[in-house]
Order: structure tokens, then sequence, then C-alpha cells
């Protein structure tokens, strides 16, 4: 599949790294920091015959971003010193010190923050949008809210400036702060989902994984032989430290990862890891009795917001901006297809349940809400990552009824057995 990049980009991600000689490893395989697939957001949704659309509900991740912070390269790049001071450090791991640095210089006062990449995909999605909307949006408000964070702010807004360029008759409001919170950054202001995500029972299932699957072999090649001898367990966290730093590289619009660093199949190895971690932590399974009623108020939001939408017939846009963090428990929820399953065989959990597929940078779900013209009865279809999928998982039509929907939604968030979530 084909991956959508600004020729500048191309032209700056080889700025600082050298790939030559190496082979670049697979994309699905950097995992929540896999910039957006575009292969499948080449056509705009069809509409069915007979239906035309009346509101839009859209619930997205920010884009592609630089790394979150300076804290992550800290704990490889402060190993990699105290090896170099003890003139330990291998000739590999001399070159990884080096791009640690380059991408701290490049990334000075842009930690965190959307990159040229991300920005290219917003746009895009915002012109996909636009070009869907043709009609829909002539006139009418488009309220969009976000979280506080910059790169999610920046993203609604270089979201909504795509679709305003077209439609310049819509109104755009726009919300961002910690008013938003409660909706779209559940994963912390709610005290017991907090306290879980930060030192739950998952780290006990997680860190045995690690211990059963991620290699010490990369981590171990930065080092002159011999030099940490016996603690594979610290250098298995330190591959994973890596892992860490280079699959945020492509989303930087640095070079992408390459078998410099790792094979093919340990790079692998660190995303089955992390995508287990993604999982235990962040979406309903056996161990997370939290997250459900956390993101169970952006739901009762996305439903009271349509309907009163849909009663004015006014408002023809709704924007929820957050993170990965506010998309993986909201689909699984939902029951969207592939983004909901509860397994306790974690070794076989990637067969079913895939970080990449679900959440990438920039993911997106589109609720398409759609008036059949002859009985006059609201309708709605949707679209996860530019992909037409059904309702929920199991569902034989691509399009239900918004009764039934939201009543199905409303039985799943009351089906979670769960203490209720305090909210700070």
């Amino acid at each position: 599949m084909k991956k959508f990049f600004l020729p500048f980009l191309l032209l700056t991600a080889f700025f600082s790294f050298s790939t030559l000689g190496y082979d670049r490893l697979p994309a699905k395989y950097s995992g929540s920091m896999m910039p957006y697939e575009f292969s499948m957001q080449d056509t705009v949704y069809d509409v069915p015959e007979g239906f035309v659309p009346v509101h839009i509900s859209y619930v997205a991740r920010h884009g592609a971003r630089y790394l979150s912070s300076r804290k992550k390269v800290a704990k490889i790049e402060k190993a990699l010193m105290k090896a170099r001071n003890k003139d330990a450090l291998s000739e590999k791991g001399k070159s990884f010190l080096k791009m640690i640095e380059s991408i701290a210089d490049s990334s000075e006062g842009r930690w965190g923050l959307l990159s040229p990449v991300g920005i290219a995909e917003e746009k895009r999605l915002g012109t996909r949008m636009a070009a869907f909307g043709k009609n829909l949006f002539k006139s009418g408000k488009a309220v969009s809210i976000s979280t506080f964070v910059p790169r999610v702010i920046m993203t609604m807004y270089e979201f909504n400036h795509s679709l305003e360029r077209e439609h310049q008759e819509l109104q755009l409001f726009t919300s961002s702060g910690h008013q938003n919170d409660s909706l779209l950054y559940c994963f912390d202001t709610f005290s017991e989902y907090r306290d879980f995500r930060d030192s739950g029972s998952w780290e006990k299932i997680y860190a045995g994984f690690v211990d059963r699957h991620v290699p010490a072999a990369p981590a171990e090649r930065l080092f002159t032989p011999g030099y940490m001898k016996g603690d594979s367990r610290k250098l298995r966290d330190l591959t994973m430290e890596m892992y860490g730093v280079i699959q945020g590289n492509e989303a930087a619009g640095f070079a992408p990862p390459t078998t410099e660093w790792m094979s093919e199949e340990e790079y692998r190895q660190c995303y089955l890891a992390s995508n287990l971690k993604h999982y235990l932590r962040n979406t309903p399974n056996q161990i997370d009795p939290y997250c459900a009623p956390a993101t169970s108020m952006l739901i009762d939001r996305i439903i009271s917001d349509a309907d009163k939408a849909l009663k004015d017939g006014d408002e023809v846009f709704s924007g929820y901006f957050g993170h990965c963090e506010t998309l993986l428990p909201l689909l699984a929820v939902m029951n969207v297809p592939g983004c909901f399953t509860r397994t306790s065989d974690y070794e076989a959990l990637h067969k079913s349940w895939q970080l990449e597929e679900i959440s990438p940078l920039a993911a997106n779900l589109m609720i398409i809400f759609l008036k059949e013209e002859q009985s006059g009865e609201i309708y709605v279809a949707l679209r996860h990552n530019g992909m037409d999928v059904a309702p929920y998982q199991d569902a034989d039509k691509k399009i239900i009824s918004w009764i039934d929907l939201k009543q199905y939604w409303l039985r799943r968030m009351a089906s979670f057995s769960r203490p209720k979530a305090k909210l700070l």
C-alpha cells in the first residue's frame, strides 16, 4: 500500500540519518506511531441511493507528531553516555547515540507538536471531508472541541482550515482546553482509570511478555562484548527504549526505521509488546474495568449532540479531537469492527487486535447521518480510518437506523461490569 508524503518531506527526511545499505522496516510495526495510511482514503463515501447526508460526527486522534518530550530519549541516551564514559560503546552504539542527539536537536522547541507530516495529514483529511460535504456544508454550523494539548489543538485547526477553505459559508466554532477533559482526556481525569494505567495489574502481564519475546540483542549490539553481561532484563528494556525512539522517526519527518538497528523480526517483537501494552491499559478487557465508564461520557455527548443537531437542523458537523487513548476505549465500547476483543490469550492478541489498524496517527471515526428521502427516517453509516465499516461487529448491514444504533451503544455501555469512575 502507498503512503502520502509531500515532496519537501521526502527531501528533509534524511537530513541527519543515513539509511544506505539497510532495508526499511515495515511501517505497520511502528504501531501507534504509524502515519496515516491514505490508500483507502482515495474515494469519497458513496451515499446510498435514496438517502441524503444531514450531519457528520467526527472523532479523531491528532496527526503525526514529534516525540512527546525529551523523556522519550532520556533513558537510552543515559545508558549510552554511561557506557561511552567507560569506553564500552560499540560503533553501532556510537551511531545510535549520534542519532539520538540529532533527534533531540531537531526536536528542540517542537517536542510533542504536530510535525510537517501531521500537518499534511490533517490538510488532506479536511479536504476529503470538504469534498464529501459539498452539499451538506453549504450553510450551518461546524462545532469542534479538542483537548488542551497543543498538537491536538493544531490538528483541529488544520483540519477545520481545510474544511472552511472549501466552504466559507460555514460558521466554525471551536473550543479547546481543560473544560473538555472529562470527554476527551478521560484516561487522566478519572482517578481509578488514571491509577490503573499508571501501575495496574497489567504491568506484570506486560513484563512477562517482554521477558518471553523482546530480544536483548538490539540493545546488546550497542555495547562492547561483555558489557551488561547477565543483565538480560535491562537489555530487553533498553531494546524497548530503542523501539520507542525509532518508531517515531517517520512521523516526525526523519528517516524511517531500518534494519540498521533491528531486524524485521526484532522490530516485530517490540511491536507485539507495545500492542499488548496499549490493549491492556486502554481498552475494556479481562483486567481493566475502568476505561468503559471513563469513555461513556464521550459516547453520551456524541449521542446528545447528534440528537440536538438533527432536531435543530443548523449544526452539520460535530468534531471531537483527542488522542490515541481517547479513541481506543471509545471504539471498543462502540464495538466498531476490529476494535474490540476480550481475551487472555495474549500470545495471539495480534491476530484479533492490531493497534496500527485501530489508532494510527490521525486515526478517525466518521459517523454519517443519512436521511431516507422517502420516509424521513435517520440512518447511520460509519467510516473508520477512511474505510466503510459495519456499525458494529457482526452487523449484517453497512447502514442502520439511528434509533437502533444509539440504543445498541447504550446497551453496550451498560453491559460492562464496572465500578463507578470518579471524575477529578
